[in-house]
């Protein structure tokens, strides 16, 4: 099931049969440089590994970014994210 978000990405879900969770994510070379989509790529994981307890069952999780973010923007990111995962279960 897709969630939009207008800022910064798609969140795709979907239950899966494993006791864990994966996480996969894509950033286009339209959205930057590669400093800049490895640093987004980085921060996205992080998110996923500090916050992946909000999600009660075990899911499969890609994220399919649409538009960079720096530093100044990280706060505002990491709030639809947590929120996102908060509305998976």
């Amino acid at each position: 099931m897709p969630i939009e978000f207008e800022m910064a990405f798609f969140l795709y879900y979907k239950r899966n049969r494993y006791p864990f969770h994966r996480f996969a994510i894509s950033v286009n070379r339209r959205v930057g440089s590669s400093v800049q989509r490895n640093y987004i790529k980085r921060t996205m994981k992080e998110l996923f590994r500090n916050h992946r307890e909000l999600m009660g069952s075990p899911h499969d999780l890609w994220v399919v970014m649409k538009s960079r973010f720096n530093h100044e923007d990280f706060d505002e990111v990491r709030k639809i994210f947590i929120g996102a995962l908060n509305r998976i279960d």
